[in-house]
């Protein structure tokens, strides 16, 4: 029985991650695109004052994640 080498075993580790890494890489950019989307229509909810925790509920969004979008929408808006 031959032992592997660290570079075989590497290659093996690398090969076991990689249909999974790049699965993972595809959805973290799907959910930056649905972030880009939300931030004004979760900033808009805070407006008409739809309570953060009904936004969480909704969205999987964090209540201090809602308070930041709407903050940073605000002074867009105003500098605007």
């Amino acid at each position: 029985m031959t032992q592997k080498t660290p570079a075989e075993l590497r290659a093996e580790a690398e090969a076991a991650i990689k249909s999974d890494g790049q699965k993972r890489i595809k959805l973290l950019a799907e959910l930056e695109e649905i972030d880009r989307r939300l931030r004004p229509l979760i900033a808009e909810a805070v407006r008409m004052e739809v309570p953060y925790r009904r936004i969480n509920q909704l969205t999987a969004v964090a209540p201090n994640t809602a308070r930041a979008w709407a903050k940073a929408e605000a002074e867009k808006a105003a500098g605007s």
